[in-house]
């Protein structure tokens, strides 16, 4: 492969202001190619036909509630109910609907980047506006996405809650920044006590790499030291972005037999890079999600479904012939 003409949006989707997403990528991506010699830039340095993708999955439900839930619908239902900002940490929010009767409608998962759509609110509000429309609600206001200022609000009142239907990723780790550090920093062996730090959750507290206990920081980390400390070089696969890999049905029962895998809908991206995803069933079935059971439980969170979404990232690996020396954790 040649040196990449320019970052495209992701999932490639249509961007009549490509060239500006382009830039954002290209400066954040720029400081750490400099500091980090087996990370590099795919816009500036050649990428060759021997390199492969790594991709690089974990479950979208977050594994630091595991940690404290006293029984499974008490995790489920702590998720689902707890602030996204807070909980749903692993690359991938969601938000549900229920009927009058509080029966789930549907439930809405995305790995939408945050910088994305901050890169729509400077570059096309009126397009961004329409997006929420179509999304979101039609009940969405200019005023409800931008502050005074003009500046556009990421976690404003429709793309806060774990009700409704959620636009983009607001948690604070849930970002292209989060991710591009965490890979170029994962670049760097450790040691400790003179020892290789090897295990991926111990490797993510020696060098700082985010939260041990999350399902996302310590696969991601240990997939790119593996790589690095075998004198690769690498990158993240355009077009840049976390995507969901897809849901995992088995399991899942409907009161008329019908599949459970028809029901979930990609409405952003496509079946290989899946930005934004809906599981809702038909209304002319007469039943709602709330009538599945999921191993003859009722699915009454979106946190059962959290548990069966799987979340990818994919790297780029580049043989090289670096020869890495191990570094002490960081204080």
């Amino acid at each position: 492969m040649p040196v990449l003409a320019a970052f495209s949006p992701p999932a490639a989707l249509p961007d009549a202001h490509a060239d500006d997403w382009d830039a954002r990528v290209r400066a954040l991506l720029r400081p750490f190619a400099a500091r980090f010699p087996q990370f590099y830039d795919p816009t500036v340095e050649n990428t060759p036909a021997a390199a492969k993708k790594a991709t690089i999955a974990w479950t979208a439900f977050p594994a630091t509630l595991l940690r404290t839930a006293t029984s499974q619908e008490g995790r489920w239902q702590r998720a689902d109910a707890s602030p996204r900002r807070a909980a749903q940490d692993e690359y991938c929010e969601w938000s549900v609907e229920r009927n009058a009767d509080g029966k789930l409608t549907s439930v809405t998962f995305t790995t939408e980047l945050p910088e994305y759509w901050t890169h729509l609110a400077d570059t096309d509000p009126d397009g961004l506006l329409s997006l929420y429309h179509e999304l979101v609600s039609a009940d969405v206001k200019r005023a409800d996405l931008f502050d005074a200022r003009g500046k556009y609000k990421p976690a404003n009142k429709w793309n806060a809650s774990t009700k409704g239907r959620l636009a983009h990723l607001i948690q604070r780790n849930n970002n292209l920044s989060a991710a591009v550090t965490l890979v170029a920093e994962a670049t760097v062996l450790r040691e400790r006590n003179g020892e290789p730090v090897t295990n991926k959750q111990d490797l993510v507290d020696c060098a700082a790499l985010g939260d041990p206990f999350r399902n996302s920081d310590p696969q991601i980390a240990a997939a790119v030291n593996d790589a690095a400390a075998a004198g690769a070089e690498l990158t993240l696969l355009d077009p840049v972005g976390l995507y969901i890999q897809g849901l995992q049905t088995t399991g899942i029962t409907a009161p008329d037999g019908a599949r459970p895998a028809t029901f979930w809908k990609i409405e952003r991206g496509d079946a290989k890079r899946i930005l934004r995803a809906r599981y809702s069933v038909p209304a002319d079935r007469g039943y709602t999600v709330g009538d599945l059971k999921i191993g003859g439980r009722p699915l009454n969170f979106g946190a059962q479904l959290a548990d069966r979404v799987v979340v990818k990232v994919t790297a780029l690996v580049k043989p090289g012939n670096h020869r890495p020396r191990r570094q002490p954790c960081v204080a």
